[in-house]
């Protein structure tokens, strides 16, 4: 992946006429750079005798390939004279094969110095973009790839590599909440994630439309629910019961963040459970004064395709004891009465009055 990127520019270059990038006659004790001024060359001086022949040989195609071997075989002694090569150097191919090299020495050092190279602000973007198109090279595991999908919104070159190791680790996915933030990131991550997302069940999803701090990763996640779910009447039934209200509980299912409820075209018995369930929150709400809450319930409600599937008799109402009676006309009385049992009100006179407008 990178040999390519490397390769298509590499190719585009020509070797420069300019002064040269090293100067073997330098003392050799200590790798040093010589920092220049805007516009002014920089200089890699310092170089252990036997690295820098090797190094300037980079700048020459009909040697390069070779001293690449020479110096990736070397392992850590070698990143930091590529490493400085590939930031301060003058000749552009030069500095596309020392990255090359750091892509290829499996040393933590290589790793570092690659993330120091891309990271580096004035370093022009090209060079830049191979640094970063290493540092994908460079990952062993599915997490890792995800860790830097990131990098693709700054470098678009970098979407093709990132998807081509997803695939190649796709049998590794267990973090489905870091799938869906790379997906939020790099939409064009979705038609090689999407599948293996999707194979992870509908708990994982559900568990991440109620608890994901990022509400687009929540959405994201609520998509998927309605995709996994489709026409199955089993799935659609599993969804609604993952909305049910546990009673004693201390604060709202989806606490932190938006309340998202899958756009499905419920059935009137899943519908039916769902808004009672959503209901049972809104009283909750109502009780414990979580305005906020209470206008997301009721969002959601507002959806044509769940309250008139439910039967309701008209619009949802805004006020929970309107919205508790509309429900209970919808489904009948002992729906009702459970609803207001699992809050523990069941026989107060103000819900006992509400029991009395449902037939």
């Amino acid at each position: 992946m990178l040999n390519t990127l490397l390769c298509l520019s590499l190719l585009a270059c020509n070797r420069g006429t300019d002064e040269e990038l090293i100067d073997a006659d330098e003392p050799v004790a200590h790798l040093q750079v010589n920092q220049a001024k805007p516009g002014e060359l920089v200089r890699v001086v310092n170089l252990p005798q036997d690295q820098a022949g090797l190094i300037s040989a980079l700048s020459d195609p009909d040697s390069a390939q070779e001293a690449l071997e020479e110096l990736v075989g070397r392992g850590a002694e070698a990143v930091p004279a590529l490493r400085d090569t590939a930031m301060f150097g003058k000749d552009t191919s030069a500095r596309g094969w020392a990255i090359q090299g750091l892509a290829r020495i499996d040393d933590d050092s290589a790793g570092e110095a690659l993330v120091n190279i891309e990271q580096q602000g004035n370093a022009p973007m090209l060079i830049r973009t191979w640094a970063a198109a290493a540092r994908v090279q460079r990952t062993t595991s599915l997490d890792e790839v995800l860790a830097l999908a990131p990098l693709a919104q700054q470098y678009p070159g970098l979407d093709r590599p990132i998807r081509l190791k997803v695939e190649a680790f796709s049998s590794e996915l267990t973090d489905v909440p870091s799938a869906l933030r790379a997906v939020t990131l790099d939409p064009n991550l979705a038609q090689v994630l999407a599948p293996i997302i999707l194979n992870q069940g509908l708990d994982p999803l559900i568990q991440v439309m109620f608890t994901e701090p990022d509400f687009n990763v929540r959405r994201m996640a609520a998509g998927y629910v309605g995709t996994w779910a489709g026409q199955d009447k089993d799935k659609a039934r599993q969804i609604a019961r993952a909305y049910a209200y546990t009673p004693g509980a201390e604060k709202v299912l989806w606490d932190g963040g938006a309340l998202y409820v899958p756009s499905l075209a419920w059935q009137k018995k899943e519908a039916q459970a769902l808004s009672g369930h959503l209901v049972s929150w809104h009283l909750f709400c109502d009780r414990t004064g979580l305005i906020s809450e209470k206008q997301q319930i009721f969002n959601n409600l507002q959806s044509i395709n769940l309250h008139q599937a439910a039967g309701w008799p008209g619009w949802p109402s805004t006020d929970t004891n309107e919205l508790l009676v509309q429900y209970g006309q919808a489904v009948g009385k002992p729906a009702l009465e459970k609803v207001l049992a699992e809050h523990g009100v069941l026989d107060e006179d103000k819900y006992q009055r509400l029991l009395t407008q449902v037939k």
